[in-house]
């Protein structure tokens, strides 16, 4: 939501510095709102409302500090109040839908902005998030395009048509509508927030910790800003450091926050500490509608002993389209102790056919398919044996990955150039195919293709390489028919994947725009 202007008394003020006279607490309630001082809001609407009889400009105010702090409860309650008033209806309007939109209730939010065209940006903007929200893609996309060619310069419109082209694979679009929407808004929350998404998907993580901050210095407490600052602390291995900020986090926020409680029930159990991680998930409400938490109380509880447990919490994750190797791992290891043999197959046959897949995935699918009688079972033991013999390009393949980890893509390429330089006729999957990656990112997607293939050919059946040939074709402009074939092979073998999720959406709308 962007902000309003600021009362002419409080500029008035703030100019000239000398007046003596008192300042309402109503106006002082409004400057700190604009400022994005969120609890001095808070502060001065409350001695505002004790000072007097409520008003309608009062109840607006009241009802956008309370959706700005992240409370959709009242902020609904406050702007229903005013949809009857001809002064402030058609503003309260599409505040009263983003507040539903925040509570998920998408239907509610297109029945309050109603069938007729949107009047203003913010109206454009919730009847798209309402359209998603309902599945309604199509209209979705109309709607923002019709948005976009009406308010060019809204920012919440900009950050809507960025996610659209970020879910669609075109980062660069995506890049450049966060700058932009931050250049026509810079104190806007979500244009900062989704700047910082942008920057953790291309792996620029001082650019994500800059726009985090940048949030940080408008709402101290923000918890999608302390997570994401976090999670990056995480991915650099800096585990004692994303423990704190988690920590510090969960004071700021009186401790009640699901996905920093998960988060902490992670690291525990990271460093060992199944007890620890076991007490936080403990103390955590359901976690069915938590995909995530429910998967590492498998996990925890397979290290407990708990076998029934937990193969009904990670066969539930697996079921639902959850994806992870540890949880497949885990299940699969827990359904051969109880005899499901078939069952602990399927489960660990796609992490076994990952050309990455490592001596324990591959020791226990070569149990499995021996006592399964399948053909397989002795291309498993090979490939098992060859890895205990160790990869003479390991250790520039390790140097590859962690350039990739801190998004230095071209020394990654570079890397991995020479490798193949020196080894033309190479039949390292992971090498192929991570330098085939490595090109698509770098917009170099046809030289990707030829390496792509190889790797396809050399192991068939994984899913992560299945979907690099296809993305390489797709964003080289091969043929679409047979990408989206193969990135729907790889979508059906791993559904929970967030990247082939990602490739095969972005295909969907290719075809959808395509017609």
């Amino acid at each position: 939501m962007k902000l309003v202007n600021i009362t002419l008394a409080a500029v008035f003020l703030a100019l000239t510095g000398c007046s003596k006279d008192s300042v309402p607490e109503s106006d002082k309630a409004e400057a700190a709102l604009n400022e994005g001082d969120i609890a001095g809001a808070q502060i001065h609407i409350r001695n505002a409302l004790k000072a007097g009889a409520s008003n309608q400009a009062l109840v607006f105010l009241n009802a956008r500090i309370a959706l700005e702090a992240g409370n959709p409860e009242l902020a609904k309650t406050e702007f229903r109040k005013l949809l009857n008033d001809p002064q402030y209806a058609q503003r309260a309007a599409p505040l009263l839908a983003k507040a539903l939109l925040m509570l998920g209730q998408g239907r509610e939010a297109l029945d309050v902005l109603g069938s007729g065209k949107p009047s203003s940006d913010l109206a454009y903007a919730g009847a798209v998030s309402a359209h998603l929200l309902q599945g309604q893609s199509d209209r979705a996309n109309t709607l923002l395009d019709e948005g976009l060619a009406s308010y060019p310069k809204s920012s919440d419109l900009l950050v809507l048509d960025g996610t659209r082209a970020l879910q669609n694979g075109n980062h660069k679009h995506a890049q450049a509508q966060a700058v932009r929407a931050i250049e026509l808004a810079p104190k806007d929350i979500n244009a900062l927030l989704f700047a910082g998404r942008v920057a953790m998907q291309q792996r620029n993580f001082a650019e994500a910790v800059r726009r985090f901050d940048a949030v940080l210095a408008l709402r101290p407490q923000h918890q999608t800003a302390l997570l994401g600052k976090a999670a990056i602390a995480y991915d650099q291995g800096k585990r004692a450091e994303a423990e704190t900020m988690l920590k510090n986090a969960a004071d700021q926020l009186g401790g009640g926050s699901r996905p920093i409680n998960f988060f902490l029930a992670q690291l525990a159990y990271d460093a060992g500490d199944t007890d620890k991680a076991n007490q936080i998930l403990q103390g955590m409400s359901d976690l069915k509608d938590f995909p995530p938490a429910a998967m590492l109380s498998g996990l925890v509880a397979a290290k407990r002993g708990q076998n029934e447990q937990a193969i009904a919490l990670l066969r539930r994750f697996i079921s639902t389209g959850g994806e992870d190797g540890r949880a497949r791992f885990v299940l699969a290891t827990a359904l051969q102790k109880v005899g499901s043999t078939q069952e602990a197959w399927q489960v660990l046959q796609p992490l076994a056919d990952a050309a990455n897949a490592n001596d324990d995935t591959l020791r226990l699918a070569t149990q499995l398919a021996t006592t399964l009688s399948l053909p397989s079972a002795a291309a498993y033991k090979a490939r098992g044996a060859a890895l205990a013999q160790g990869d003479p390009l390991a250790r520039d393949m390790v140097t590859a990955d962690k350039a990739i980890r801190s998004g230095e893509w071209a020394q990654a390429e570079k890397i991995y150039a020479g490798l193949l330089r020196a080894h033309p006729a190479t039949t390292n999957v992971i090498l192929l195919n991570n330098a085939a990656s490595v090109l698509i990112e770098q917009g170099r997607a046809a030289e990707a293709v030829p390496l792509a293939r190889r790797a396809m050919a050399l192991a068939p059946k994984d899913p992560i390489v299945v979907d690099t040939l296809g993305w390489a074709l797709f964003k080289s402009g091969g043929s679409l028919v047979e990408a989206k074939t193969l990135v729907q092979q790889a979508a059906q073998t791993m559904p929970g994947n967030p990247e082939i999720s990602e490739h095969y959406r972005a295909m969907a709308n290719a075809t959808v725009a395509a017609r």
